[in-house]
């Protein structure tokens, strides 16, 4: 099984250059947090031990890693596969640290406060994001969520033929095989948090009907619209922000979502106005078409409006990308 059991972890050094330039870190540098929020006592980690050091990454961090592979402290095992391990995998354990060691914990030693936490919060959404941009030349699968609302009582939206194009684009991708995609169509609210527990996607793709008052429409039992608000697709999604990284809203009136659900995902793209079918599939084209060559989310974007362009249709400035913290 290699190395590290299932997990691809060899991680070039021009990639580790890439890192630095997508992150603003390098491994030592994260280390050096890593040591700070759990704390270092005569080379040992924290309260590790060898056995606990060892089940720390299937339990806490969903990783095949055995540490015992490495001689040295806990400490020096730990830095050894965090070296190793591409931004994906670092992503995990910096977020495996976080869950070992919280905040409220009765024995934390002093040097383990809420900026610490919030920094080592922000490098494992930042490795993720390097991960979900390319920056590996190899690395394992990305999961993608389509789904889909087309209510009864709304007009019919060619929601087959996008998805048909996305699934098209992906299998003649470069990088095709990094990719695991999943449908849910007809969604009604309660279906897209069991799709998001059961199937842990990395980028989420909502094609449907949005209001001119910024809800995204659902379905309800009958197929009929249900509307849902900014703000309550928002607190969904706030609860799988260590999970979900990008988020595309192919739907009317979708800017408004995206502002409200940027406060928690990295990515969000939301449509500024109405956008026609035939734009909305030709930014889904665009976007997959860079996704799968291994360019950003940034990059992505870029080309699906340019894809809109090439169509002749006027709409390539309805796509709107917005950034965490970037909210204006």
């Amino acid at each position: 099984m290699g190395e590290f059991g299932n997990i691809q972890l060899l991680f070039l050094v021009k990639d580790q250059k890439k890192l630095q330039v997508m992150t603003g870190l390098t491994n030592p540098e994260i280390m050096r947090i890593v040591n700070r929020y759990i704390g270092v006592s005569g080379g040992y980690l924290g309260d590790f031990s060898y056995r606990t050091h060892t089940d720390f990454y299937p339990e806490f961090c969903d990783l095949d890693i055995d540490p015992n592979q490495y001689d040295g402290t806990t400490r020096q095992r730990f830095i050894a596969i965090l070296e190793k391990s591409p931004p994906d995998v670092q992503a995990k354990i910096v977020r495996g640290v976080l869950q070992r060691f919280p905040l409220e914990a009765k024995d934390n030693p002093a040097t383990r406060t809420k900026e610490l936490y919030d920094e080592l919060s922000s490098i494992a959404g930042r490795l993720g994001n390097a991960s979900l941009s390319g920056v590996l030349s190899i690395g394992t699968s990305m999961s993608i969520l389509l789904l889909s609302s087309d209510p009864t009582d709304a007009s019919r939206l060619r929601i087959g033929e996008e998805f048909r194009e996305i699934q098209d684009k992906l299998q003649l991708a470069t990088l095709r095989e990094r990719f695991k995609l999943n449908q849910r169509m007809s969604i009604r609210p309660v279906d897209i948090s069991q799709a998001l527990l059961d199937l842990q996607p990395q980028i989420v793709h909502f094609s449907g009907h949005g209001s001119a008052s910024g809800a995204l429409c659902f379905e309800t039992q009958l197929g009929q619209i249900h509307p849902v608000s900014p703000d309550a697709l928002a607190a969904l999604f706030k609860q799988f922000a260590t999970q979900v990284k990008c988020i595309i809203l192919n739907a009317c009136y979708s800017k408004d979502q995206a502002i409200a659900i940027a406060e928690h995902i990295d990515y969000v793209i939301g449509m500024s106005q109405a956008i026609g079918d035939k734009a909305a599939i030709s930014f889904a084209v665009g976007f997959y078409q860079a996704l799968g060559a291994g360019r950003t989310i940034q990059d992505a974007y870029e080309l699906g409006c340019v894809q809109i362009r090439l169509q002749g249709i006027p709409e390539h400035l309805t796509p709107v990308l917005i950034e965490k913290g970037k909210v204006t």
